[in-house]
């Protein structure tokens, strides 16, 4: 298991990494909710997640929502296929704006 961590990349772009997961989301999200708060355009990268599950949707949704909610922007990018799938299932991929933009490079 790879320990989840959220990176700030500057200029509106951040990063999550390792596993998303029921044990690392709670962690992750208190800096994440902050970090949308600040910023009101956000590119967020999970090019270097390496396994999710609900938990990890679940963090991801609730972003999304928490952007809309202080009307700011927020992008996913490079979102790994197995949470895309994931995703897809729950008929939630629209509503997380995941597109093209969103698949991995």
């Amino acid at each position: 298991m790879s320990e989840a961590q959220l990176s700030e990349n500057g200029a509106g772009r951040a990063s999550l990494s390792g596993t998303l997961d029921f044990s690392s989301v709670p962690t992750l999200w208190p800096g994440l909710k902050s970090l949308i708060g600040r910023e009101s355009r956000l590119e967020l990268s999970l090019a270097d997640v390496v396994s999710s599950n609900s938990a990890g949707l679940a963090l991801l949704l609730e972003a999304v929502q928490q952007a809309a909610a202080n009307a700011h922007q927020l992008s996913l990018t490079d979102v790994p296929q197995g949470l895309l799938n994931l995703a897809e299932l729950s008929n939630l991929g629209t509503v997380l704006g995941l597109s093209d933009g969103a698949l991995p490079q």
